[in-house]
């Protein structure tokens, strides 16, 4: 009885096995958008009027609402650089406003080059009211297309 079970073990092992190879075997991934287009907001909330929007971010110093798809997104900061958004998004946690990290993927070349070029100015920035003067910057400049 034992011999059958360990039988029955092995070739179903097996099956997986071969199965689960060619199966990896043919899987070419998936491909990927090329990394220099992406680009990070740092997000206060999504809400579904602009009355909304306003009133909650009221208590901020610095944002930008952004109207997409019948919804308004408030955003306290954004950048091409991960690392960069990280360090916004702590800013704010330690004054108790809590953040989303959201990517997205811009084509539009001149403004990925805005964007970097004033992520040059924030990388060397640690002071809160330098970061949201640069921010303030970035969400008044009319040449970006967020």
């Amino acid at each position: 009885m034992k011999k059958n079970i360990i039988i029955v073990i092995i070739l179903g092992s097996l099956i997986g096995f071969l199965f689960g190879n060619l199966l990896f075997k043919n899987y070419e991934g998936i491909e990927y958008i090329d990394e220099d287009g992406n680009i990070y907001y740092v997000q206060y909330g999504v809400y579904t009027s602009n009355e909304a929007a306003v009133n909650n971010a009221s208590k901020l110093n610095n944002y930008k609402i952004i109207e997409l798809d019948d919804k308004y997104y408030v955003y306290l900061g954004v950048t091409t650089d991960y690392d960069l958004a990280v360090k916004i998004q702590n800013m704010y946690k330690e004054k108790d406003i809590y953040t989303y990290i959201r990517s997205d993927y811009v084509s539009n070349s001149e403004t990925l080059e805005l964007l970097k070029q004033f992520d040059d100015k924030l990388k060397d920035k640690e002071n809160e009211e330098e970061i949201e003067s640069v921010m303030q910057e970035i969400f008044e400049n009319q040449e970006l297309n967020l």
